[in-house]
């Protein structure tokens, strides 16, 4: 994902779910090829971010650290 399309996807509130189904579709190919122990690693972590997705967004900071 270049910076663009990082933007657009936080700027749209659907960052946690896109890099959900990024990891579902990693999880699914590392299935496909034995890779089970690794596949659950990615599922937990997609889990994670569409609970994340459900209630939470990037919100930018300034230097101080402060939200705007």
């Amino acid at each position: 994902m270049n910076e663009a399309g990082l933007k657009f996807h936080i700027e749209a509130n659907d960052y946690f779910g896109t890099l959900a189904t990024i990891l579902d579709l990693l999880g699914q190919d590392l299935r496909k090829h034995g890779r089970i122990r690794h596949a659950e690693t990615l599922l937990r972590m997609r889990n994670d971010l569409m609970y994340l997705q459900g209630g939470y967004r990037i919100e930018k900071t300034d230097t101080n650290g402060a939200i705007d």
